[in-house]
């Protein structure tokens, strides 16, 4: 997926998408195992996951962490930001 990439930082002002992002339901089952697949990759090997965001203006971006949380309603990415799970698009695994 073609996206701008955006810091951690950068994406700490940003307002994300207060609806969900995938209306069907198998898609967001896929996303949430890809989660769960990026979290594992990102706590055993340190490997960069790039998630793909959708903003409130609509506007996608990609952002990179090395650390990935899955907590109930959002991803924990490195620094302690939180992105609501219903914003993210893809998850590049």
């Amino acid at each position: 997926m073609k996206a701008r990439r955006v810091s951690l930082d950068e994406l700490r002002q940003l307002r994300f998408s207060a609806e969900e992002v995938l209306p069907d339901k198998a898609d967001q089952f896929e996303r949430e195992h890809k989660l769960k697949t990026a979290m594992a990759l990102t706590n055993a090997e340190h490997e960069e996951i790039s998630l793909y965001v959708k903003l409130a203006d609509g506007e996608v971006v990609e952002v990179v962490s090395d650390l990935i949380d899955l907590e109930e309603n959002y991803v924990e990415v490195h620094g302690g930001l939180g992105i609501p799970l219903h914003a993210i698009v893809e998850v590049g695994v």
